[in-house]
């Protein structure tokens, strides 16, 4: 789910790193991790999916699962969090709505997470489409930002 009405706020990149998507398609059961080191400053962190993709995606849109875990000192401190995230990635002429030309680019927003320093993220990404092999899809990324002032 993606949470509606996030606070806008200046944004501190903490991580920032792309999975690349093999060429045939993400498979449904093809989960992408991401390892995000520990960090350094307690406050309020927003979370992005981000996405590239080129002309062959079939679809106006896209639908995925994030899966978070937040670690202390190497260990779970709570539930496994899971949002889900609707990508729009056309409008209904099929004109792609992301930056670019010929690969298109997009990000979208998925929460806003308090850590403390120390804290640590697993995150895993899968799409949770009806088609088992999703074409198109070239690279799935997740980006964390501190926001400063929280």
């Amino acid at each position: 789910m993606v949470v509606p009405g996030l606070s806008s706020c200046d944004h501190q990149t903490v991580y920032h790193h792309y999975e690349h998507v093999s060429l045939g398609g993400w498979e449904k059961n093809d989960a992408l991790h991401f390892a995000i080191p520990p960090v350094r400053t307690t406050g309020t962190y927003s979370e992005q999916l981000e996405l590239r993709i080129d002309q062959t995606f079939p679809f106006l849109s896209l639908t995925m699962i994030v899966k978070q875990t937040v670690f202390r000192e190497g260990l779970p401190i709570g539930a496994t969090r899971h949002y889900r995230v609707i990508g729009q990635l056309a409008k209904s002429d099929g004109t792609m709505t992301g930056s670019g030309i010929s690969y298109y680019q997009y990000s979208f927003p998925v929460t806003e997470t308090v850590l403390e320093a120390g804290d640590s993220l697993d995150i895993e990404i899968v799409h949770n489409m009806k088609r088992e092999i999703m074409p198109g899809i070239t690279d799935v990324g997740f980006c964390l930002r501190r926001c400063e002032g929280k």
